[in-house]
């Protein structure tokens, strides 16, 4: 069980990490500047709101066995970072739907003023508007983490029972536990899961509703 619970905590970390690492510039780029086929982008992510990840994990799963067939070796799956990139990948569109509603209600005078103390663009990002959206991205951070440490059915495909996350593993105690009664373990292992998201959410809850409710505000 600690090998199932190391493995979603790495897994769920690296995740979290990509996501923001490219949801982030790509929200404030989309909310605060024009440029050449802004709307296109703007619709390929609403679009991606619609798309049910169960529907295409197969496609995902095929087009990664074929690579690691041409590889000679498993390279994709049975692997945490690969895991994490598609994780990431099918929370984009959400991630970045809520950061640039967010973005969108923040002051271009901080912008202008930045700007006046010689920051660049992504200095001005980083070190002021980021900060700012504090409250929208501990929303994101909440949700999403919720999503990937309970997600079962990516990591069911694409990985094996040794580098299994926790919700698989859960599963497999469930098979074992009816053939030896030992339903302790499998009760254990089911506190295991639900105890962190219960603490994260206490720990933030004030920021949620926070985040909601500004993101909805008019500049």
């Amino acid at each position: 069980m600690g090998d199932y619970l190391l493995n979603t905590v790495i897994v769920t970390a690296l995740s979290l990490v990509i996501l923001l690492v490219v949801a982030l510039p790509a929200s404030y780029v989309l909310a605060r500047f024009d440029f050449v086929g802004k709307k296109f982008f703007n619709g390929l992510f609403m679009a991606g709101l619609f798309v049910n990840v169960n529907y295409i994990v197969l496609p995902i799963f095929l087009m990664l066995f074929n690579a690691d067939i041409a590889l000679g070796f498993d390279f994709f799956l049975n692997n945490k970072f690969w895991l994490s990139v598609v994780y990431a990948a099918t929370a984009l569109p959400f991630t970045i739907y809520l950061l640039t509603g967010y973005f969108k209600t923040l002051p271009k005078a901080y912008e202008e003023a930045a700007r006046i103390d010689g920051c660049g663009y992504f200095k001005t990002m980083l070190k002021i508007m980021i900060p700012m959206a504090r409250p929208s991205i501990i929303t994101v951070i909440l949700f999403q983490f919720l999503a990937f440490w309970n997600e079962y059915v990516i990591a069911f495909t694409f990985m094996d029972k040794e580098n299994a996350t926790l919700a698989v593993g859960v599963k497999y105690l469930m098979a074992d536990a009816k053939s030896q009664a030992n339903f302790g373990v499998m009760y254990a292992g089911l506190v295991i899961v639900m105890i962190p998201t219960l603490i994260l959410y206490i720990c933030v809850q004030k920021k949620i509703t926070q985040g909601m409710s500004i993101g909805g505000m008019k500049e």
